[in-house]
């Protein structure tokens, strides 16, 4: 009997909680907002709880885990000397650049030569000159015409196709350096700023190379691989109609035995619609 009355008298007796408040304890816990549940769910849920945390105001509890340093931004010597050396050799380019378009400006015969002109264009014009170029028009959609001059004596191709993708690359790049010269003199920044001599960025390659990029009034610039444009596009022959055979002879025949002849004019087609869907290898 006494030893009844003790327990009942203990003082842990009143401090223990009834069974729906101990419930009702720990269902807050479980829905509170920890570091600990936001790294156990994907990153969808994750990035949707503390969106609806922060619009109720409710803080994260727990301790956030701290996100290592990228290497990469942490100054050290070497990084600086680097640093550096590239803007160094950015300032080089650019003046020799700007140096050589004085020169070929000079010089009327060389006036009409671009100042950034390719290996490929170059000895186009040196086969011009002494009368054994091939020259090929490539029409684009929606874009300009593009000229491809071969210094081969007889060019495959293969090397019609790296002429291609070389030639059509160099166009866009001095096509973006135009634009971006026009939007600064817009602004008034002179010939001799900073701002200026930076180099234009231009992508390796991409869809707008082969047909427009204009699709409902807006850019959509798909950048892709020349690989893939060879696996989406093909060349059509439009002075006879008929679509050109690239993988022939694993790219080594020659224009003549494709019926390519100089001045010819060829078109990029879809290549599905003349030589079907084909395995990607």
């Amino acid at each position: 009997m006494g030893r009844h009355t003790n327990r009942d008298r203990s003082p842990f007796r009143g401090s223990q909680m009834e069974p729906s408040i101990r419930k009702e304890k720990r269902t807050e816990r479980r829905n509170v907002l920890t570091y600990k549940k936001l790294r156990k769910m994907p990153l969808n849920l994750r990035k949707q709880a503390v969106r609806e945390a922060r619009n109720r105001n409710e803080p994260i509890l727990g301790k956030k885990k701290k996100r290592k340093m990228n290497p990469r931004v942490v100054k050290t010597a070497r990084r600086l000397r680097n640093d550096f050396d590239r803007a160094e050799h950015k300032a080089m380019l650019a003046s020799t650049s700007e140096e050589l378009r004085r020169i070929l400006q000079d010089v009327e015969t060389l006036s009409d030569i671009p100042h950034d002109i390719t290996n490929t264009e170059l000895r186009g014009e040196i086969a011009i000159a002494e009368g054994r170029a091939t020259t090929i028009y490539v029409q684009r959609d929606g874009l300009s015409t593009l000229t491809v001059v071969l210094h081969q004596h007889e060019p495959t191709i293969a090397q019609l196709k790296r002429a291609i993708a070389l030639i059509s690359r160099a166009q866009h790049k001095r096509s973006q350096r135009e634009r971006c010269e026009e939007r600064l003199r817009r602004r008034g920044i002179a010939d001799d700023s900073d701002e200026r001599r930076q180099p234009v960025a231009v992508a390796s390659s991409t869809g707008e190379l082969v047909h427009s990029a204009q699709r409902n009034g807006h850019d959509h610039r798909a950048f892709v691989s020349w690989r893939f444009l060879w696996r989406c596009f093909g060349l059509l022959n439009v002075d006879t109609n008929q679509p050109i055979d690239d993988q022939r002879c694993s790219g080594r025949a020659t224009l003549k035995e494709l019926g390519i002849e100089n001045a010819a004019t060829l078109k990029f087609v879809h290549r599905v619609k003349y030589f079907g869907r084909q395995r990607q290898s």
